[in-house]
This record gives C-alpha cells, sequence and structure tokens, in this order.
C-alpha cells in the first residue's frame, strides 16, 4: 500500500564485504540516508503498478521471443560469417572516426550523483571506458579472417559478436551508485517514460552500469526482475562476480536493457553501405533524461518481482550443464573442464547459486 514518505532501511545491505574495501561508517551512511528519500506513492499509481504487471510480463515474453527468434537467425538459420568488418572498424576500436576518441564517454545519457564511496576508485568515464572496451572485445573476435574457431578463444557465435558491437558503440549508458539507487529512478514513472521515449525515439539500446562492484547476488537477482515489470523489454545481470540468472562475465554490474533496437543495426552489416551506417554519432547533449532528480516511490522489491525472480532462477537450475547460456551450448564449450570436475567430485555450478528464503539470524535478548 502507499506509504509516506520516510527514511528506508537499507533492503540490500552487502552480506559479504570485499577485503581491502573501504566502507563508510555508520554515521556517514546513515547520513546518506537521510538524503535518499523516497517519494508519497499515489493510490492512482499504487493500482496502476497491480494492473499493469501481467499487461507488462506478457508484452514483455512477446518482446522476448522475437528477440530469440532473430538471433536463432544469424546464428543458425542464416549465421553471420566472421569478417563482414575489419580490425579498424569503430564498432572494434570504439572510436569516432572523425576525432579519433573513445566514444563511450560521450554516449551517457545519465548520472546519478555519486553519494557512496567507490569500491574501484574509478570515476564515471573511466567505469564506461572500460564497459565499453570489453564488450568491443568480444566484437573483436569476429573481425578477423581466418576465423578464431569456437571454444575459450571465441565463446560466442559470430551473430552474438556483432549484437554486441550495436551496444557498446551505439547504447547509452546510464550510470547509478548501487541496486538501491536503481530502485529509486526505475520506480519513478518520469524515469520509466525517459527510457521509453529515448529507446523509441532514437533506436538504439540502454546500458546501466552500477559503480559499485560488491554486491548481493540475490538482490541483483531481484532488481533484475524489478527491471522485467517496469520495462516490457528483457536484460541481463551481467557482473565481476558468480552469474546471476541469465548474465554473463563483466568488469562492473551491467544491465543490458534490450530494447530490440541491435536487430536493425546488426543484420545492416550484410551490406557495405550498411556497415557504414552502423557508426552512428556520439549522444552528448541529447536531451534524455533532463527531468531530475528522479526520487521514485520505493526501494525494495515487491512479491511480483521476488516471483519472477525465484521462478526464472528455478527455471535456469533446471537446464543443468546448460546453465544460463541460451544460445551456446556449456558442455560442448568446456568439455574437458566438465570432465576434470566430474573425476575430482566437484559439484558443477553454472549460475550462482541464489538462497531466496534466507532467514535472518535471531536477535540477541538484552538481560538486565
Amino acid at each position: 500500500m502507499p506509504v509516506a514518505e520516510r527514511r528506508h532501511r537499507r533492503p540490500f545491505a552487502t552480506r559479504r564485504r570485499s577485503a581491502g574495501t573501504a566502507y563508510p561508517s555508520d554515521a556517514a551512511m546513515a547520513e546518506t540516508d537521510a538524503q535518499l528519500l523516497v517519494r508519497r506513492e499515489s493510490w492512482s499509481s499504487w493500482i496502476a503498478y497491480w494492473f499493469l504487471v501481467p499487461w507488462t510480463w506478457l508484452k514483455l515474453t512477446i518482446h522476448n521471443s522475437h528477440g530469440i527468434l532473430r538471433v536463432w537467425d544469424i546464428i543458425h538459420f542464416r549465421p553471420m560469417p566472421p569478417g563482414l568488418i575489419g580490425p579498424t572498424h569503430p564498432w572494434v576500436t570504439g572510436e569516432i572516426p572523425s576525432t579519433g576518441e573513445p566514444i563511450w564517454p560521450r554516449n551517457i545519457v545519465y548520472r546519478s550523483p555519486s553519494r557512496l564511496p567507490r569500491d574501484s576508485g574509478e570515476d564515471d568515464e573511466a567505469i564506461v571506458s572500460k564497459i565499453g572496451g570489453f564488450l568491443a572485445a568480444m566484437v573483436a573476435r569476429s573481425a578477423v579472417v581466418p576465423e578464431i574457431p569456437w571454444g575459450r578463444a571465441r565463446r560466442m557465435p559470430h551473430g552474438i559478436n556483432y549484437i554486441h558491437g550495436a551496444i557498446h558503440y551505439n547504447a547509452g549508458f546510464i550510470l547509478l551508485d548501487d541496486f538501491r539507487d536503481g530502485f529509486r529512478h526505475f520506480s519513478d514513472p518520469a524515469f520509466v517514460g525517459e527510457a521509453r521515449r529515448f529507446a523509441r525515439e532514437t533506436r538504439r539500446e540502454l546500458v546501466v552500469i552500477f559503480r559499485r562492484r560488491d554486491y548481493d547476488l540475490v538482490a541483483y537477482a531481484e532488481f533484475i526482475a524489478f527491471v522485467r515489470t517496469m520495462l516490457p523489454w528483457f536484460c541481463n545481470s551481467n557482473g565481476p562476480k558468480k552469474r546471476v540468472l541469465w548474465g554473463n562475465p563483466a568488469p562492473y554490474p551491467v544491465v543490458n536493457i534490450i530494447t530490440g533496437n541491435w536487430i536493425r543495426d546488426t543484420y545492416r552489416l550484410k551490406s557495405a553501405q550498411g556497415r557504414a551506417a552502423v557508426v552512428r554519432p556520439p549522444l552528448d547533449g541529447s536531451g534524455y533524461f533532463c527531468g531530475g532528480p528522479y526520487r521514485g516511490v520505493r526501494e525494495s522489491v515487491r512479491w511480483p518481482e521476488r516471483m519472477l525472480a525465484v521462478l526464472t532462477y528455478f527455471r535456469i537450475r533446471l537446464r543443468g550443464v546448460r546453465g544460463g547460456l541460451f544460445f551456446v551450448n556449456r558442455k560442448k564449450l568446456i568439455p574437458a573442464t566438465l570432465r576434470r570436475q566430474k573425476e575430482l567430485g566437484i559439484a558443477d555450478e553454472p549460475i550462482a547459486r541464489l538462497e531466496f528464503f534466507r532467514r535472518s539470524p535471531p536477535r540477541r535478548r538484552r538481560i538486565p
């Protein structure tokens, strides 16, 4: 139900802290929490949420099914060959052709005020550049002829590697502190409306990057389910820790919101004219996400989103050795590793084990 504006507890306080990471004192965190207030939720907004949940999930399923068919087309039905772009193509180098500078910092469309200490010490431009360079390296594995054999050196089919070019070079980047910050933004209808407008008008993808590299795995899964309830688009939970749901390794926690605009750019690679057209100009000064400060109505997950996270998790667990790799046969990708684990009696964990139903430790009673 709607709640009055108040200071919330940190629902996703990190349960495991990395060694050597500097964390704020309780007093500093309390002062920070005093500034991070969510606004009061109206009755109409609360009712609209429950009414739109099934409709959003239905649109998400249809949209994601269309995307899956498109991926199958470029990797199986009409597989894209290697070498459609060369090593000097901007999708591989990440550089703006006219200036030679990296495009990623100029594609930042929104960054929240950084209120928490960063556990990496890198600024926003460095974080975005690291993510962009990581994705560009994937594209580079399909930009050489003769091709790199499929295996450890090139884990993904060429079509999927090309998709990452459409994401890292043309997408708009959003930088937030942590998942609480993400809840506050994506529970604001104005922020969600801007995300929809950006995807509709620019026909680009959206990438959400979190500055904090230390995060709770269950909280990540719940945040992904939350975003998939606010927007009718699939999204991946990538990050430096163990794989969460359908996620993949990444230098920072990165949520790729799959708007479907990658389809247009990726298919353009099939012609020489299209390969030049996919190099789109930077987004600086685009005029999106200018209606802040954004203050949503909550900082935590609701039961439909939690249910979606739990069902998604167990669905992936039932896939067995395939795990969260939907388009790649993991059993054929790393047969030697799986065989060695079996010989040593090591259980295979394709994705992180998530404990959604952890019980809080009992409180100690004060002895008078």
